[in-house]
């Protein structure tokens, strides 16, 4: 019973973040007792291992668009047939068996996932840019977090995603809810639409799975701090 509670509500191991010289040491750096200077021990470890954070960093921004691209073609395909399904003068068979509910929920579960992708994508991407700016000032210097402000405005390419999925989020939550106000799907008749029902109940199902279950992360620490998961 527990393992399948486990999918919906998923339980995080805690681990205890790791100390700065802690960090240090695991990529060839160590801390002077005395001085509390750093000093570059295996070279070799730093370089290869600040070059991996840059080629992950990278991989995760390539991703990101392949990834929206993704949904975004599944998204557009659902939204297509539900439209075709309301103007379509032969649809009634397909109406009564509530295909445009599966369609809803379809709709409504791509674009949580795609909403949870986009968080999922930035926390990674997030990851491999603090590893680059811990290890590049024995590197290359502090070029990666020195910015240069021109006063304009910065737009955030995946908060910009971000937001565009919340609205598509809650353009299918409001077909959702025009279609409970429309068929009454609770109670037809005064009888219980059990196909209506349970397809809702299925999709709130699996919509907990999706943010708080089996799809997220099972490890948890403090904030913005370096975890080693192999403790």
């Amino acid at each position: 019973m527990r393992k399948y509670l486990n999918w919906l509500i998923l339980k995080k191991t805690k681990y205890t973040p790791l100390k700065t010289h802690e960090y240090y040491q695991k990529f060839g750096i160590e801390k002077n007792p005395i001085t509390n200077e750093y000093k570059i021990k295996n070279k070799k470890i730093l370089e290869k291992a600040y070059t991996k954070a840059w080629e992950n960093r990278n991989f995760e921004i390539d991703k990101f668009w392949t990834r929206a691209a993704y949904f975004w073609g599944f998204i557009v395909l659902i939204f297509g047939g539900y439209i075709t399904l309301l103007t379509n003068e032969h649809s009634n068979r397909a109406l009564d068996i509530h295909l445009d509910l599966y369609l809803i929920s379809l709709g409504m579960l791509f674009s949580v996932a795609w909403y949870l992708v986009i968080l999922g994508s930035k926390s990674w991407q997030r990851n491999w840019e603090a590893h680059i700016d811990f290890l590049e000032d024995f590197i290359s210097g502090p070029i990666y977090k020195t910015i240069f402000y021109s006063g304009d405005r910065f737009y955030s390419v995946s908060k910009l995603n971000e937001v565009m999925a919340i609205a598509v989020i809650l353009v299918w939550g409001g077909l959702y809810g025009q279609f409970i106000r429309a068929n009454y799907c609770f109670a037809i008749n005064k009888k219980i639409d059990l196909m209506a029902t349970s397809t809702i109940i299925i999709t709130i199902i699996f919509m907990l799975v999706l943010c708080r279950g089996y799809s997220s992360g099972d490890y948890s620490s403090e904030k913005n701090k370096f975890i080693d998961r192999w403790e």
